[in-house]
């Protein structure tokens, strides 16, 4: 359900105005960052480039992307499904400030009942298990019940709360590697390290940019756990005592190790010395 404002070109004698770059769109709101394309891009008119993605560092929790239509001849700002009211003070800013400068009324927006709508939209899709929100340092996941919850009188700042802690915490984001091996099956593999606090799927998943190139593999889900020696600076610090199955080693996971932070989130604590030796003898 992402949101497209547009932002008709302003017109003069000689036809449609040049293209602003992308750096002088950013210079419209006070700290305003891409993060798509290095400084030395956003040089370049706005068209010339795909989209740039904003957000400002420590205030914004999700990014939004502006892009120019050449075939609309204008800008257009593009919102996420979900995005706090700090993140739409930020858009409206630049939509206001862009509008002024084209001479250009920008559109009426209800931002609560965009939210509110968004979250219904979901809820009606009787096949999405799991909502992934990509947020500008690390996904949200959210289900049912946290989506029913967000309709409550202080659903945005429940909604808010949950995003801020997740993206607030200062734990390693685990990523998955993926492993063929001689029986034509995929190993889908985390690690979880001695002594460091670490970010773990409740229900592993194939990222996007795997689908197509694992669609159809029988995949086998697994964690390494691994030791540190030295300052971990080097390769040979690093040790893995054990490869486990991830489903029965989050089973046999002591609950006070970990806590959950949303739908599919677990943090896990950092673990030393036998507590972490032991976790290897899961089986």
């Amino acid at each position: 359900m992402a949101k497209t404002f547009f932002i008709p070109n302003k017109e003069s004698i000689l036809g449609q105005q040049e293209v602003l770059t992308a750096k002088s769109i950013l210079a419209l709101v006070e700290g305003l960052e891409s993060h798509s394309y290095d400084a030395v891009y956003l040089r370049q008119p706005l068209n010339r480039l795909e989209y740039i993605e904003c957000g400002i560092v420590g205030k914004s929790q999700f990014l939004f992307k502006v892009n120019y239509a050449d075939s609309r001849k204008g800008y257009q700002v593009v919102i996420p499904d979900f995005l706090t009211r700090a993140d739409w003070e930020i858009v409206e800013a630049l939509l206001q400030a862009l509008s002024n400068k084209l001479g250009q009324v920008v559109e009426g927006f209800d931002f609560e009942a965009y939210f509110r709508q968004t979250v219904q939209n979901y809820l009606a899709d009787k096949e999405a298990r799991l909502v992934y929100c990509q947020g500008l340092l690390a996904p949200t996941y959210l289900n049912k019940e946290y989506l029913e919850s967000f309709l409550a009188e202080d659903g945005l700042a429940r909604f808010e709360e949950l995003v801020k802690k997740v993206q607030g915490s200062d734990a390693y984001l685990a990523s998955v590697k993926f492993y063929p091996d001689a029986q034509g099956k995929v190993h889908g593999i985390y690690h979880l390290a001695q002594g460091v606090k670490t970010i773990l799927p409740k229900e592993p998943f194939v990222p996007a940019s795997y689908t197509e190139q694992l669609a159809g593999k029988e995949l086998v889900w697994e964690i390494d756990l691994v030791t540190i020696s030295g300052d971990g600076s080097k390769a040979e610090d690093y040790e893995s005592i054990a490869r486990l199955d991830y489903a029965k080693f989050l089973e046999s996971l002591p609950t006070a190790f970990y806590h959950q932070l949303d739908a599919n989130q677990l943090e896990v604590q950092a673990i030393l010395g036998k507590d972490f030796e032991g976790l290897a003898t899961i089986k």
